[in-house]
């Protein structure tokens, strides 16, 4: 039998996010909180409220670099 193309459901999505910088054992994240002060938190503990819960877990890398803009005349 054919799936309905009609869905009603809702999705609920706890969310946490850190930017900082992980520490070299891997066991901790340095941030700096809304007061301009640095601080540090055990990724264990940022993962507590996760505990035997399926999860996704996303890891990134940003770099900035500045580019040249090239123009008609440049070529």
């Amino acid at each position: 039998m054919p799936k309905s193309k009609l869905q009603f459901k809702r999705n609920i999505t706890d969310k946490l996010s850190v930017n900082g910088t992980l520490s070299e054992n891997g066991t901790s994240i340095t941030y700096i909180d809304k007061n301009d002060m640095k601080q540090e938190i055990k990724i264990s503990d940022l993962l507590q409220a996760f505990k035997n819960q399926q999860i996704e877990l996303v890891i990134s890398l940003k770099s900035n670099e500045d580019l040249n803009i090239i123009t008609n005349a440049d070529n």
